[in-house]
């Protein structure tokens, strides 16, 4: 790669706008390719690429549900056909509604796992979002003394495993700012019924503005204490939990870099959320 001072002297050499424009760096343009790897793996995309992606998402929707005259001239003149035949002859083609395939994907060792799926408000309609909670059966990993010590000293109680993650480079790069833990991952369900309502919250009067998200403090693996905010994004297919606004920081003072595993547990002092980060 070329150094500073040889791009610094490239740039200077350009003087028309069109070879500028062929130099600089192309912006994030949705497509059907990025679209399909978000909806397995959101974590490589930033918040903003990620609504550009969801925006799409709706467009290609919209698309796909215009009605298409042929097909439907089709299907009534095939309907005909079998309405004018004698009673005997007629066969009904069978509705079968293929069963949703829901792919779990785990990044590091975890113990056996159950599959709990809950449905949205109404419990009912297959076109709400669907919650999975995967709730493990076996025994939890042992966590190191110096962590059970300080949960006592702080008074803590229900301790919690939530899952093992690797660090991908997008949750050490420092414009990303967050570590993603996909809900597909996690062990079980550590929110309260306030805290996964208050995690669909936006701001602003019309309620489309950024998310609001839940403050939570977190332990890393020296035990020093950071405010935190956990967010939930939604995409299609998977929903993701992001610890944002200080991540950076714990990175640089803990040294993160991908392909680190960390240990994460939750546990809570009174009402207030905390999470425990063991670096393996």
């Amino acid at each position: 790669m070329r150094d500073l001072k040889t791009l610094k002297e490239l740039v200077a050499s350009v003087t028309d706008w069109k070879s500028l424009e062929k130099m600089s760096c192309k912006p994030f343009k949705p497509s059907i390719l990025h679209l399909a790897i978000s909806q397995d793996a959101p974590h490589l995309y930033s918040e903003e690429q990620l609504i550009q992606l969801k925006n799409f998402s709706k467009l290609l929707s919209r698309a796909e549900s215009k009605p298409n005259t042929n097909k439907t001239d089709k299907r009534v003149a095939k309907k005909r056909q079998i309405e004018e035949r004698p009673k005997e002859e007629r066969i009904m083609p069978a509705m079968i509604k293929k069963p949703r395939k829901i792919i779990l994907v785990q990044n590091g060792p975890s113990p056996d796992l159950s599959r709990r799926i809950v449905l949205g408000h109404s419990g009912t309609s297959s076109d709400l979002p669907r919650r999975i909670i995967l709730e493990h059966s076996g025994p939890s990993p042992d966590l190191p003394v110096q962590f059970k010590n300080r949960v006592t000293e702080l008074s803590g109680h229900d301790l919690k495993y939530l899952m093992h993650k690797r660090l991908f480079c997008s949750d050490v790069r420092p414009n990303n700012n967050r570590l993603s833990m996909p809900m597909n991952e996690i062990m079980c369900e550590f929110l309260t019924q306030d805290e996964i309502e208050k995690l669909d919250e936006r701001d602003g009067s019309n309620g489309k503005g950024r998310l609001v998200g839940l403050e939570v403090t977190v332990l890393d693996p020296c035990l020093r204490e950071f405010s935190l905010a956990l967010k939930k994004w939604s995409m299609q297919r998977t929903d993701t939990y992001n610890l944002v606004t200080n991540w950076n920081r714990i990175v640089f003072i803990n040294e993160f870099e991908e392909g680190h595993e960390l240990q994460i547990w939750s546990f809570r002092v009174d009402n207030k959320l905390y999470l425990l980060l063991n670096k393996l």
